[in-house]
C-alpha cells in the first residue's frame, strides 16, 4: 500500500512538473517561418511518375540524360516479354500437336524443353522490367531530394606543401 502511494506521488510530481514547464515554455514564441525549407520537387510525385513509365520521374527532376536509359531499358524488357510470349504460345501449340499426332517421346521432350526455354526467358524479362521500374523510381526519388542541392563551382580543393610537418596539406574552399 505504501509503495503504491509513493508511485502515485512520484507520477503526480512528474506530470505536474511537465504541465508547469509546458506553461512556462508556451510564452516563448519562435519565428520558424523564415527557417522553413520548402523543396521544389516532390519526391512522391517523382516516384509516381516513374512508376507510370520509367523516365518520366527523371523528366520531372530534370535529369534529362537518364530518360533514354530507363525508357530504352523498359522498352527492351517489354519487347522481350512480348517476343518470348509469342514464341511460347507457338511452342505450346507445337507440343499439343505433337502429343495429338503421337510423335516420338524424344521429339515431344525436345519441344517441351524449347517451350520451357521461352517461358523462362519471358519470366526473366518480366523480372528485368520490374528491376528497371524499381531503379528508375529510386533514382527519381533521390533526384527529387537532391534537386535543391547546391552544386556550384565555388568548391575547390588544393594540395599544398606543408614544410612544417614535411608533407602535404589540403585546402578546401567553398
Amino acid at each position: 500500500m505504501r509503495l503504491i502511494r509513493y508511485i502515485l506521488v512520484l507520477l503526480f510530481l512528474l506530470v505536474g512538473s511537465r504541465l508547469f514547464a509546458a506553461d512556462a515554455d508556451s510564452t516563448i514564441t519562435q519565428d520558424t517561418s523564415s527557417h522553413q525549407f520548402k523543396m521544389k520537387k516532390s519526391p512522391t510525385q517523382a516516384v509516381l511518375l516513374s512508376l507510370a513509365f520509367p523516365g518520366l520521374g527523371q523528366y520531372y527532376v530534370e535529369s534529362y540524360w537518364k530518360i533514354p536509359v530507363f525508357a530504352v531499358g523498359a522498352g527492351a524488357c517489354i519487347y522481350g516479354i512480348v517476343s518470348n510470349n509469342s514464341l511460347l504460345t507457338k511452342k505450346s501449340a507445337e507440343v499439343d500437336n505433337a502429343i495429338a499426332a503421337n510423335e516420338s517421346s524424344i521429339r515431344i521432350a525436345t519441344l517441351k524443353n524449347e517451350r520451357e526455354y521461352y517461358r523462362d526467358n519471358r519470366d526473366l524479362a518480366g523480372l528485368y522490367l520490374l528491376a528497371v521500374y524499381v531503379i528508375a523510381s529510386v533514382d527519381a526519388y533521390s533526384g527529387a531530394h537532391l534537386y535543391d542541392f547546391d552544386v556550384s563551382d565555388n568548391l575547390s580543393l588544393r594540395l599544398l606543401p606543408d614544410i612544417q610537418h614535411r608533407g602535404l596539406a589540403m585546402q578546401l574552399q567553398w
